[in-house]
């Protein structure tokens, strides 16, 4: 009864999320923390001495392939082997959570400027990006866009 009254005399969140909380339900995060998925850190990926975005993800990021055009430029990803849900989609990329349409800016792009990558599953990658990443997500945190 009382936890009925705190949420209908305040229109907050604080007290929305308190009664969830009661009741044992835990509200799932806007975005993958840091333990989720395979991360691979600024220090590894200037072990490669790559020098462009697209380079740092073909040398570090395992499982996925990497498409380029007749002319040489980042075309697609996708990943490798076998899936447990089967779509055509390419494995999104996000850039400090901005999702990259055009592969080719990462050609552009410095490997120096990335802080890390992040590389989610299928099942990872659903839960927060929907069913269009089936086949998994590529996150990068540049160093200037955290």
């Amino acid at each position: 009864m009382t936890t009925r009254t705190a949420l209908a005399g305040t229109a907050t969140g604080a007290a929305a999320l308190l009664v969830l909380t009661a009741c044992g339900i835990r509200p799932r995060p806007a975005s993958p923390g840091d333990g989720a998925g395979t991360v691979i850190t600024a220090e590894e990926i200037a072990a490669t001495e790559a020098t462009t975005m697209w380079e740092a993800l073909q040398r570090t990021v395992r499982y996925a392939d990497f498409g380029e055009s007749s002319g040489g430029d980042p075309a697609r990803v996708h990943r490798r082997g076998f899936s447990s849900i089967s779509l055509t989609e390419d494995m999104p990329i996000y850039i400090d959570r901005v999702q990259v349409r055009d592969l080719t800016i990462l050609d552009a792009l410095p490997a120096a400027d990335i802080e890390q990558i992040q590389v989610l599953s299928g099942v990872e990658a659903t839960t927060y990006y929907g069913t269009n990443a089936g086949d998994g997500v590529i996150l990068i945190r540049t160093r200037r866009g955290g």
